[in-house]
This record gives structure tokens, sequence and C-alpha cells, in this order.
């Protein structure tokens, strides 16, 4: 698969189409494009302020692709908990396609909204791919997110109390 096709496959998954879901799921020459458009994923947030920087440049695509990598290994697993039967691979090459829609982000606001509706593409793959109903496919989506907010939520709660404890002098 050519990096234009797999634009054009990644277009066609934005909109929701299964067929083209199956099509890049079933081929896999797609990862190389998919690995590319993540990592152009990178420079459009590089490239919209207040993200600019001369390091950017660099980091930027290598935090699209561990996103990629890491997210989608999570997702993997979860969606093997709630019993959903399908292939990471299989699933990183479609995710990574569909990440063209991440262009966006190089417009600030239509970027929030384009992340937004990655979420429901996310589903859609899930219950095409790993066979799970929309529930689960949901579910697969939304937990990873909720710990990780739970988690972000005890690590700050935790600096608060310690940046208290340091400002009444009860630990030095």
């Amino acid at each position: 698969m050519t990096f234009t096709e797999a634009v054009r496959e990644g277009i066609e998954i934005v909109k929701l189409d299964r067929a083209a879901i199956r099509r890049v799921a079933l081929e896999p020459r797609a990862l190389s494009p998919a690995l590319m458009i993540t990592a152009l994923v990178g420079i459009a947030i590089w490239l919209c302020p207040p993200h600019f920087s001369v390091h950017g440049i660099i980091t930027g695509p290598l935090c699209a692709l561990a996103y990629l990598i890491i997210g989608g290994a999570i997702i993997h697993i979860v969606a093997l908990f709630f019993g959903g039967r399908g292939e990471i691979a299989v699933f990183l090459r479609v995710w990574g396609v569909s990440r063209v829609l991440g262009w966006l982000r190089i417009i600030p606001v239509i970027g929030v909204i384009a992340d937004l509706w990655s979420l429901v593409i996310a589903v859609v793959i899930l219950e095409e791919l790993y066979g799970l109903d929309r529930t689960k496919a949901i579910l697969t989506v939304v937990l990873p997110i909720g710990l990780l907010f739970l988690v972000m939520l005890i690590f700050v709660a935790n600096l608060a109390i310690l940046g208290g404890l340091l400002s009444l002098g009860h630990l030095f």
C-alpha cells in the first residue's frame, strides 16, 4: 500500500467506512504508511502554537509514534480483557492510518474536535477488528482514559498536599 492509498483509506476510516477498516486490516504493507501518517501528526502538533520549539521537530513525531504503540497496546489488552479477538499489528495498522485525522491538530480548535472524533473512530475499529459489541468497545476506549485521568488527579492532589505541608514547614 502506498502512502497516498493509505491516506485515502484513512479518510474513509475517518468517515467510519467499515469496508475501509477491513481493507487496511488485510493489507500488511499498510504499517509503514500508518507510521508515517502518525509521525506527521506529531509534526502537526509541533506546528500548532504553543508547542512550537526547535526540538519539537524530533520529539513531536516520536511522541505521536509512542502514543500509537503504547496506547495501541493498552487498548489491545483491554479489548482482549473484554473478550475481543484481534491482533495488535492489525489494530496498529488501521488505527495508524486513521490518524490522518490528527493532521487537523495544526488548527487549534478543529484539532480538539478531531481528537474527540478519533474516540468514535477507535470504537468502530474495535467493533470491526475485535468483534466487540458497542458497549464493550466504548469501555475499551474510555476505561484507559478514565484510569489515566484518575492517576493524574491523585498525582496532582499529592503534589498539592506536599506543597501545603512544605509551605507550613511541617516537612523540613
